[in-house]
């Protein structure tokens, strides 16, 4: 897909080169910073909203597209959401991090037979995403651990490069958005390197909103 590779090289640039200068920085600092992989799988929900709006590719002119108008406003579709991040954990309570994001809706072969279902009406949403994100965190009593545990707020940019189909009018297009998530994460006592958490998303994708919820774990190295 066409979506901002460049940001993405960038932004695993800059990653590289400040974990590396995390580790030469560590000796004899009240708290070394924590270089950790992040892995997550979740499910999506996307709701495209084009009242007032005529774009997107597969869009129809004139009085014969009224009622397609109507019949795909405020659909959307649901899909699998898988996140692999690499980040850095600065201090307790703040931690930055790179990422890809991929979202994928199960084929339409393998959904209900039945015409008449409103299953059928929901679409099939794919996208591919780079983002950056900051994350500030409420430590809680975590001894052992070289991650911290508690709640979070993260909020970043990711660029992006979706399509929504199955709808009268399919959607397609790509760009950068806000992306904004609240999570807790879960104290191990007996885990030094690891730990596990739970999260939900909000992001926009132009005119379709979505809102995932995902369950991941993070590595420490």
């Amino acid at each position: 897909m066409g979506f901002k590779i460049s940001t993405y090289l960038l932004v695993v640039s800059w990653l590289s080169i400040a974990s590396a200068s995390a580790q030469d920085n560590s000796a004899g600092s009240y708290f070394s910073p924590v270089p950790y992989v992040d892995l997550a799988l979740g499910m999506g929900i996307h709701k495209l909203d084009r009242s007032g709006s005529s774009s997107g590719s597969g869009s129809v002119d004139g009085d014969e597209d009224r009622d397609e108008k109507y019949s795909d406003e405020d659909q959307g579709a649901v899909s699998r959401l898988i996140k692999l991040g690499l980040g850095v954990q600065w201090f307790p309570f703040l931690s930055t991090q790179v990422g890809i994001w991929s979202w994928n809706s199960e084929a339409q072969s393998k959904r209900m037979p039945d015409e008449d279902s409103d299953y059928n009406r929901v679409g099939l949403f794919d996208g591919l995403s780079s983002s950056m994100e900051v994350a500030l965190q409420w430590p809680v009593d975590n001894p052992g651990s070289e991650l911290s545990a508690g709640p979070y707020y993260r909020h970043g940019r990711h660029c992006w490069s979706a399509v929504l189909t199955g709808l009268l009018r399919p959607w397609s297009k790509e760009g950068c958005s806000n992306l904004s998530s609240i999570g807790y994460t879960f104290p191990l006592h007996t885990e030094e390197t690891s730990a596990v958490y739970v999260e939900f998303t909000r992001t926009e994708f132009d005119d379709l909103s979505s809102n995932s919820l995902q369950f991941g774990a993070k590595l420490a190295f």
